[in-house]
């Protein structure tokens, strides 16, 4: 099947194939009725027809400039983009903080979330109070993942890690003083997770997964950070969608609120 470049030199080439014919044919009949007529001298046959060429050969010229520019921008669309034009080093904290706020639903998975479950937490126990479901999805504490995840991070001990992950957690899931109207839900894995997940209401049509990619023995500020939508990524989308939800099917009850 022709790409959109080759379908619209076509179209080019036929209206410049369409536009000569229609000049050529006016000019033709235009002046043939004056020749035949006698009512306009050979000298004025002769400039109208040179006047008809020559617009004719400006017009030819002018589409195809429009044409050789069409088809280098065609060629730049359907180049392959630069990764620096897909990834980032770092998530957005503001993003992240209205997606956690404005959501029905959130995800947060990854190794220990130690940043976001820190920077975040108060976000967190405020969008539960008010009715958001939020689901977080975390390596095992004392597991021998958590020592794997150690060997890969930035000298940190397997038992820092797991000290770390279990104070954050016993700060989130502390029973806030007023009513609870929506849910907390925290499960562990046994393996090592390959990259970080932040969603917002992933079930809806509006939804949005941010993805960052594990590294190893790398600052936290150089992960390869993209983000899928629903609505400009479905395939993708539903494949990493897909891959949490067999992940927290799979995953240890931790803890939950209420």
């Amino acid at each position: 099947m022709p790409g959109p470049s080759s379908r619209i030199s076509t179209i080019l080439r036929d209206a410049l194939h369409s536009l000569d014919l229609y000049a050529t044919l006016a000019a033709a009949i235009t002046f043939a009725i004056l020749g035949i007529t006698g009512k306009a001298s050979q000298e004025v046959v002769t400039s109208g027809i040179l006047a008809v060429l020559a617009l004719v050969g400006f017009s030819l010229l002018r589409i195809r400039s429009q044409s050789d520019r069409i088809n280098e921008a065609l060629v730049d669309v359907g180049a392959r983009p630069s990764a620096d034009r897909f990834f980032t080093e770092v998530d957005d904290g503001d993003e992240i903080k209205r997606m956690i706020s404005s959501s029905r639903e959130v995800w947060l998975h990854g190794w220990t979330l130690e940043l976001h479950l820190v920077s975040y937490a108060g976000e967190i126990r405020r969008a539960v109070a008010r009715g958001v479901h939020v689901k977080i999805l975390v390596i095992e504490p004392g597991s021998t993942a958590m020592t794997v995840a150690a060997s890969e991070a930035d000298n940190r001990s397997a038992g820092e890690l797991s000290s770390s992950l279990e104070a954050n957690l016993r700060r989130l899931l502390t029973p806030p003083a007023g009513r609870i109207s929506g849910q907390l839900e925290v499960r562990t894995l046994t393996h090592v997770p390959h990259y970080t997940v932040i969603a917002s209401d992933p079930s809806a049509a509006r939804g949005k997964i941010i993805m960052r990619i594990a590294t190893f023995q790398a600052d936290h500020w150089q992960r390869p950070t993209f983000a899928v939508t629903r609505q400009h990524d479905g395939g993708w989308y539903e494949f990493f969608k897909t891959q949490f939800d067999k992940k927290w099917e799979s995953a240890t009850p931790y803890g939950s609120l209420p």
